[in-house]
């Protein structure tokens, strides 16, 4: 299910289309239906170009994956190369996984917010002012408060192929900063402003958070009476941190997962007792053991999703798009539309 990147005004109109509708097993309700939103993950400031397989291929990038840069020189030359070759002119916007997910939900009607570390820098500030046009409730944090911080706020550049797919590159910087502490804080003052805690959203790239911030943070999520959901991401993410991401699941903190059919293969890939091949519908059933929703999306095939725990995966064709033109955001969109619909006990279908 792929969708052209746009900007906020049109993600209500994109989410409003739904997948196998009038059909699919009814989500059991979740344990709230109302109540504020918290997405926490990686504040970041987008770059989408447009360039070609040899351009990734020139600069070591793996189509379809996130890569870190080492040094802001060395993300601000390959930006500054792709910029140079895009096919077509190049626009800066708010990005993060989780961002994109709390701007579909706040599009959607629900009080959201987001959560993360951001830098002191004119980014942020154009950040900042685009997060409160899109309806989110301001949530970053400066970390030089919090760790020491980082006076740079993180930044993407998204390299879009001609066959729609998109690759990323990525320059952390007060993305990865965010604490436990800071974390726990701001839940606790939004939700004293705001009302009880519907929600909590992470996206894997909070596991570059410092300690266990994601852990703790979605420890503290549940005791709070919210669920959790987390966004596996990217597959380099999921590669690196398997062991981790296997640990919260095993600890329950997880009450819903969404993942690609890389994430998925990957992550369940050298599960004992796997299928070799794993398919995507065995590495939803691996998954959906421990939580109460589990999607594994397949791109413009549609999804394997579980609706309870324990239950076997249902398989959810989707219509095409006529063309793909620039998948950026995608993954996020969707789990933006799924969740909110989700919330308020749609059937599978219809979410």
């Amino acid at each position: 299910f792929w969708f052209e990147h746009t900007p906020d005004p049109i993600v209500g109109a994109v989410m409003s289309a739904t997948f196998g509708a009038n059909g699919g097993s009814l989500c059991p309700p979740p344990l709230q239906r109302s109540g504020v939103i918290v997405a926490v993950g990686s504040p970041m400031w987008d770059t989408t170009t447009a360039v070609d397989d040899a351009f990734l291929q020139q600069h070591g990038l793996r189509r379809g994956d996130a890569t870190a840069v080492d040094t802001p020189t060395a993300f601000a030359n390959l930006k500054a190369a792709a910029c140079t070759v895009s096919a077509r002119q190049p626009f800066s916007s708010v990005g993060g996984c989780a961002s994109n997910t709390a701007r579909v939900l706040a599009c959607l009607g629900h009080s959201a917010a987001l959560c993360g570390g951001i830098g002191r820098d004119d980014t942020a500030v154009c950040f900042r002012s685009a997060l409160g046009a899109s309806g989110l409730h301001d949530l970053t944090r400066n970390l030089a408060d919090d760790a020491g911080g980082c006076a740079e706020t993180g930044e993407v550049l998204c390299l879009v192929t001609p066959c729609g797919e998109r690759t990323f590159a990525y320059l952390p910087g007060a993305s990865a900063t965010l604490t436990a502490v800071g974390l726990l804080d701001a839940l606790t003052t939004f939700a004293g402003r705001q009302g009880s805690l519907a929600l909590v959203y992470f996206d894997a790239y909070t596991l570059l958070c410092p300690g266990a911030m994601p852990e703790e943070g979605m420890a503290s999520a549940r005791q709070m009476g919210a669920l959790v959901a987390l966004n596996m991401g990217s597959q380099g993410i999921v590669s690196s941190m398997k062991e981790r991401l296997w640990a919260l699941l095993h600890a329950g903190l997880c009450d819903a997962v969404f993942m690609n059919e890389s994430e998925a293969k990957e992550l369940c890939g050298n599960v004992e007792g796997a299928d070799g091949s794993m398919s995507s519908e065995s590495a939803c059933k691996l998954v959906a053991a421990l939580c109460r929703l589990t999607v594994v999306t397949l791109g413009v095939r549609g999804a394997w999703i579980s609706a309870s725990r324990g239950a076997a995966p249902e398989f959810h064709p989707v219509s095409p798009a006529d063309a793909v033109v620039d998948s950026t955001g995608a993954g996020d969109f969707f789990a933006g539309g799924f969740l909110s619909a989700w919330l308020q006990g749609q059937p599978t279908g219809t979410c």
